[in-house]
């Protein structure tokens, strides 16, 4: 594992799992129960995408003992920890993390947005097919620019599209390009704007497969007991 790249709003790092955990997370992408998911951006530019249904955890789960979660989950768990930057603390400014694994055809990709809202500190994406060819595209392009400098830009139409479209042409700097290496981990704060880039026709039969998640603060009841205090509960273990 090594940090390949740092920007203001985003790191990459590369050889991110070992070879066991690493076959563990790709064999489920094997597995059946992937759904046809239309792109919540732009359905008639982006194509279709395939993913799994969804894991959540609210990391306080860990820290009581209960259960256990795959190895590769656990990895992510501590980067995000570790990456108090990016993602503050945990218990004041994120207490869930999201995964979902993804697969992307040729000819499909997901376009510009930022992925505001929700209690959303930021996400990662690490990067699961076997090979991926530089021709084969499917780049995560972002804008490393903080939201700040991009207030007050109006874009004609009002549309989500046509907004990220109007931040870039405002920005003064290029978009970054972090190719699709496999077993590579992409750290990205919330509000950055970003897209995937399209998957070449040329893959082929090729997948573009990523584990990717959220993590962010459930803020819908901050009264209700923690995991902990409801085990404890349902234990007798107070």
């Amino acid at each position: 594992m090594r940090v390949s790249q740092r920007g203001k709003r985003f790191v990459v790092i590369d050889d991110f799992l070992d070879d066991a955990k690493l076959a563990s997370a790709r064999g489920i992408l094997t597995r059946p129960g992937f759904t046809e998911a239309e792109s919540v951006i732009s359905p008639e530019e982006d194509g279709v995408a395939f993913r799994a249904k969804g894991i959540q955890y609210r990391d306080e789960l860990s820290a009581a003992g209960v259960g256990g979660r795959p190895g590769h989950y656990e990895e992510l768990v501590r980067i995000v920890h570790r990456e108090r930057e990016f993602y503050g603390e945990w218990g004041t400014e994120w207490n869930r993390i999201a995964f979902t694994f993804w697969k992307y055809p040729a000819g499909s990709r997901l376009g510009w947005h930022n992925d505001a809202g929700l209690g959303r500190r930021g996400e990662f994406i690490l990067f699961l097919h076997q090979t991926w060819r530089p021709s084969w595209g499917g780049e995560l392009l972002l804008l490393d620019v903080d939201p700040e400098e991009l207030r007050g830009v109006e874009a004609a139409g009002g549309t989500p599209v046509a907004r990220m479209e109007a931040f870039l042409d405002a920005c003064p700097i290029s978009p970054v390009a972090i190719a699709p290496k496999p077993n590579r981990l992409v750290l990205v704060k919330a509000e950055t704007v970003h897209q995937i880039h399209r998957v070449d026709e040329t893959a082929g039969e090729s997948l573009r497969c990523t584990l990717t998640g959220f993590v962010s603060r459930d803020v819908r009841d901050e009264n209700a007991p923690s995991a902990r205090e409801r085990l404890a509960e349902a234990l007798d273990v107070r």
